[in-house]
């Protein structure tokens, strides 16, 4: 909330939206998570104290048949999705704009708003049926069971002209302008649902190396590994699994850089697959952004390239001593360049020095 734009009808209308509960959740007894947000919205304090104010329809009361997403098609995201987030907001599925459809899981999408007082001189104005603005700066990928009812449908040529401007980045913005506080609302918003789909799409793609691996055993993966510029870094016979035999393999110094990488970033093994073997194995620098401890887990961030449209799958591991710890369930991934992962570490773990240790598998394919 910024107190600096209370008055304006537009930043109004786009707080209630984005960031509050439905009016029958203020007339339930307060828990916490409510009670923070009262103490930073004066609009969900007047809702309480006069009668009451409902909030903009985000929905149609009737919508479109159910259709199968395509691109130019948009959507409202589930009304399941909604819920109490970061900032003491409450966060409302937005509309999206359908721009690909990367597999049989995915859509990726750009948000849509309503209010064009609101657009910048780099959105992407919408035909007046449903109207509103796309937003090529705030893309993400959700899950194709992600999107509830359907708005409409946009011609080719404007996702085409949508890509382009997203290509282009992001215009600068005044520091404190109203456009830019109501970007970064948008933008935190789509992370929330974006986050939520990234952890769904990990646990359905968490067998994905087994799927792209056809050995029957982690022994019979032994042969092919020795067979490739690699070494183990600890007793192979002591791994039991596939995944944790990839991650206790190093490059050896015929695939490292010629220049030794900073403290900022990692090599990471990318293995090429092919009819469900291994056959090659590269290394990709990766920087890290972040490294984060508390309550339990290490949240550890970065900047990958994976530009790459082949079939992937990461494998990922925090290695303490010789421990070598996988992330919690659901909570890792790579959604275009950011990666991100979450491990359970005791505190005597987090204090001593460790290392992420990431593993790619990409499938070549005829």
């Amino acid at each position: 909330m910024n107190p600096d734009y209370a008055g304006s009808p537009a930043w109004k209308q786009a707080w209630r939206l984005r960031c509050c509960p439905p009016e029958h959740m203020l007339i339930r007894p307060a828990d916490q998570r409510l009670r923070d947000h009262l103490e930073i919205c004066p609009w969900c304090r007047d809702t309480l104290e006069l009668p009451p104010c409902p909030l903009p329809m985000d929905q149609p009361l009737e919508s479109i048949a159910p259709t199968t997403p395509l691109p130019g098609h948009i959507y409202f995201l589930h009304s399941r999705l909604a819920g109490w987030g970061p900032k003491s907001r409450y966060y409302n599925p937005p509309a999206v704009l359908i721009l690909s459809c990367p597999d049989e899981h995915s859509l990726f999408v750009a948000q849509i708003y309503g209010d064009l007082s609101l657009a910048g001189a780099d959105d992407i104005v919408l035909p007046p049926d449903p109207g509103g603005f796309a937003q090529p700066w705030n893309c993400y990928t959700l899950m194709r069971d992600d999107v509830g009812p359907r708005l409409g449908k946009v011609d080719a040529d404007l996702v085409v002209t949508l890509l382009e401007q997203r290509k282009q980045g992001e215009l600068p913005l005044q520091p404190g302008s109203l456009l830019c506080f109501f970007r970064q609302m948008e933008v935190e918003t789509g992370y929330y649902f974006a986050q939520q789909a990234s952890r769904r799409l990990m646990m359905v793609h968490t067998g994905q190396s087994a799927t792209l691996l056809r050995y029957t055993d982690h022994r019979e993966l032994l042969p092919d590994l020795l067979q490739l510029p690699l070494k183990m870094i600890t007793d192979a016979t002591s791994v039991t699994g596939m995944d944790d035999l990839l991650a206790v393999t190093c490059a050896d110094e015929r695939l490292l850089p010629l220049a030794a990488a900073d403290a900022a970033t990692i090599q990471a093994l990318v293995f090429t697959v092919e009819q469900g073997r291994l056959v090659a194995a590269t290394v990709e620098t990766l920087t890290l952004t972040s490294r984060d401890y508390a309550d339990g887990v290490l949240t550890v961030t970065g900047l990958a390239d994976c530009s790459s449209t082949e079939v992937q799958a990461w494998i990922v591991r925090w290695q303490s001593g010789t421990e070598l710890i996988p992330p919690l369930p659901g909570q890792s991934g790579c959604e275009e360049r950011l990666f991100w992962a979450a491990f359970p570490l005791k505190p005597h773990q987090a204090d001593q020095p460790g290392t992420l240790i990431v593993r790619i598998l990409r499938e070549r394919r005829e």
